[in-house]
């Protein structure tokens, strides 16, 4: 409930004073109407009459204010003003109602007003303040604050307002000057200290700043957030000596704080001296204290920095410690080993990172993307029989993902069970998926269907598989491959394989695949062209020397076309049908 702060007794003092005009008159109720004559029979000094009639208006609108009808106060009141304009309760009521109400404008109207009967009162000008500044009118504000100081110079209230005001209009040296004086009045005073380093850090002055920061420091030397800020512009004033004091402080308060300890091993770290900071850091991980997820955002905030420490032998020593301390420690704790297996794939030991992998799928069994990860490592190393396996159990765990699915349905195809790979992967085309991964499960699944020479599925699968991504270059090559196979929309494969080849230009297989279709072509000078530099660019694939083999043939040089027949039959002696072209 809202009380007016000045009492009914004193407001009403009815005091004589000389009527004046008003800003702007209440559009009134139908109820007061009667009313209205009254205010025609006032005299400069109201009659006895017309106080006691006031002073019932004036009650019944503070009444109605106290309620949260504000309008109808507002017409109460002003029907009291009429009667004894010279009022300084029924003004200053008429403010606070105004305020309510959001009318500015005639609550500055009759604060004003209040001030002309009534100077001395702090309390209406605190209204008055208020109604300028959110006018936006901030001079006349503090004019009003400052008022009140020539009566009260030491008015802690007044003075934390200035302060803050100024403040929040950026006049941040005079908002400080305000506050230095509150600390003369008061002595040294947390809050005010804290004031005094946010507007100097407004200022862009740190040295400032940290002096408050210091003097806060004096005032509650155990409060960390306060050491760990101190710290902090110690270390962007390049002053790590003292941020490292600083830190270490804080570190006898609490020696188990994270914030602390990794505060103060990347000062160590920025030194040189991974020793320390590495033995800072794992001190957390091996605290059985310090919480699991505490230990997880280290070891993440670590594995980070990976990129900008490349060659940095102590940054992998120390971060490999902190990996095997924390899955020492907290061996049944899944998140450990999806951050172990996160290190061993980053240096590239896939053999631990898949150890880590299979523990965390048995602790976390929901978790989508160890499993991913897992069958994507299993797939990097050929281990196809491992990938239909974990892939089985990823499906069950996590069903209907086109990633899990996808890497079953390719497992299935390199181990040439293609009826289980177009199973697969059709399913895994049909799930949601963004547009590059859809692309290469349709991509996959052509291949599927055209090792199996169900022509028309697959040129549909490798359609769709473009659309989803022009730029998927193995499905470009694949596609152009297969078309050249069937003899059909030559020119359009040649296309295709350009642009795959443009995209990957040192691809032995797409320049085998450009070399293959020129044959067809019988553009057997440029097929020779292309099939030789995939030769050159490493390709040790029979399919290659056959082609070479049969290049030669067209040119007529049978020497080198036998020669280049028994190298694919040595590198594939299930190619019999060499053989008879050898005889």
């Amino acid at each position: 409930m809202k009380v007016l702060t000045v009492a009914l007794i004193s407001c009403l003092a009815f005091a004589s004073c000389s009527a004046s005009g008003e800003v702007q008159q209440s559009s009134g109720n139908s109820n007061f109407e009667g009313r209205q004559d009254v205010a025609g029979a006032l005299h400069e000094e109201p009659s006895a009459e017309a106080l006691i009639e006031a002073q019932s208006l004036y009650i019944k609108g503070i009444t109605q204010f106290e309620i949260g009808d504000y309008e109808h106060a507002v017409d109460y009141l002003k029907l009291a003003k009429s009667l004894h304009p010279g009022s300084f309760g029924i003004n200053y009521a008429l403010l606070d109602a105004y305020l309510e109400l959001e009318d500015l404008t005639n609550a500055v109207y009759y604060g004003q007003k209040a001030v002309e009967i009534m100077p001395d009162n702090k309390w209406n000008r605190l209204k008055l303040s208020d109604a300028f500044r959110r006018l936006g009118k901030i001079d006349d504000s503090l004019d009003e604050l400052n008022a009140i100081l020539k009566v009260n110079p030491n008015d802690l209230d007044v003075l934390f307002l200035i302060a803050s005001v100024k403040s929040n209009q950026g006049r941040y040296e005079e908002s400080n000057e305000t506050y230095e004086k509150i600390l003369n009045l008061r002595g040294s005073e947390r809050s005010v200290h804290y004031q005094r380093f946010q507007n100097f850090t407004s200022l862009g002055d740190s040295d400032a700043a940290i002096d408050e920061l210091e003097q806060i420091r004096k005032l509650s030397p155990g409060n960390l957030r306060t050491l760990h800020t101190l710290s902090q512009f110690y270390l962007e004033s390049n002053q790590p000596g003292e941020a490292k004091e600083v830190l270490e402080d804080a570190m006898q308060r609490n020696p188990r704080d994270p914030e602390t300890l990794i505060s103060l091993s990347d000062i160590y770290i920025n030194e040189g001296d991974w020793q320390t900071g590495g033995e800072i850091m794992n001190s957390i991980v091996a605290d059985p204290l310090v919480g699991e997820m505490d230990k997880v955002e280290l070891v993440q905030y670590m594995l980070s920095k990976s990129a900008q420490e490349q060659g940095n032998e102590k940054y992998f020593e120390t971060v490999q410690t902190m990996v095997e301390t924390m899955v020492d420690k907290n061996s049944d704790f899944g998140l450990s080993h999806a951050l172990a297996a996160e290190y061993y794939s980053m240096i590239e030991d896939y053999n631990r990172a898949l150890v880590h992998l299979e523990r965390t799928t048995k602790l976390m069994p929901n978790n989508e993307i160890a499993w991913k990860q897992r069958l994507q490592f299993l797939q990097m190393q050929s281990r196809h029989e491992e990938t239909i396996e974990v892939g089985l159990q990823a499906d069950e765990k996590v069903p209907d993902d086109a990633t899990i699915q996808f890497f079953l349905g390719g497992a299935y195809f390199l181990s040439d069970d293609n009826e289980n790979a177009i199973k697969w992967l059709k399913s895994a085309s049909e799930m949601p998926a963004r547009a590059p991964l859809k692309s290469v499960i349709l991509g996959t699944l052509g291949d599927s269907y055209a090792s199996t020479e169900k022509w028309e599925p697959a040129n549909e699968a490798y359609e769709n598989a473009i659309r989803y991504d022009s730029e998927n270059d193995v499905t470009l090559n694949n596609y152009a491959y297969y078309l050249a196979e069937q003899n059909e929309r030559i020119n359009e494969a040649k296309d295709m394989a350009k642009k795959a080849l443009s995209i990957n230009p040192d691809n032995s297989t797409y320049l085998d695949t450009l070399g293959y279709i020129f044959f067809k072509l019988e553009e057997y000078e440029k097929a020779k062209e292309y099939i030789e530099s995939s030769l050159n660019a490493g390709s040790t694939s029979a399919e290659v020397m056959e082609h070479m083999g049969d290049v030669y043939e067209k040119l007529g040089d049978l020497e080198k076309a036998a020669h280049w027949w028994r190298k694919a039959l040595e590198e594939d002696d299930s190619r019999t049908h060499l053989q008879e072209k050898l005889s």
